[in-house]
């Protein structure tokens, strides 16, 4: 695909973290990206994982990670036996990489509603004119 229609090099939902640590990615959670004329704004549903548990890191002004942990609660009635286990918990990561300069000087982020919001401005490139003699 075109770079001007697909903006991203590599989306990577690991299975493992990267850099030699063994913690095992236990879910994925459902991510939106969606670039408007000025940003680059990442959706990410995270229900019930606290925002002290996320971890956001902008690389090289194109690579953004967003890890973190979501923790199973405890049971009020323990021992207890599970009939039906169908919520996701544990760690989690994902790494976008983009296809253009992001302004690391301007990075916003809120969690609301158990959705994950972080919206980056693009980086302005000056263009230069260059005289031919």
């Amino acid at each position: 695909m075109a770079k001007k229609n697909y903006p991203f090099f590599e989306i990577e939902i690991s299975k493992n973290y990267p850099s030699g640590i063994s913690t095992h990615i236990d879910w994925k959670p459902n991510t939106n990206i969606v670039e408007t004329r000025d940003s680059l704004i990442i959706e990410m549903e995270l229900p019930g994982v606290d925002k002290s548990d996320v971890a956001i890191t902008l690389l090289n002004n194109q690579e953004l990670i967003v890890k973190g942990v979501k923790n199973q609660p405890r049971l009020k009635h323990d021992p207890a036996t599970y009939y039906l286990f169908e919520r996701e918990f544990g760690t989690f990561y994902k790494r976008i990489v983009i296809d253009f300069p992001l302004d690391t000087s301007n990075i916003k982020s809120f969690m609301e509603s158990g959705v994950l919001t972080i919206e980056v401005s693009k980086k302005v490139v000056s263009k230069i004119s260059v005289e031919i003699k």
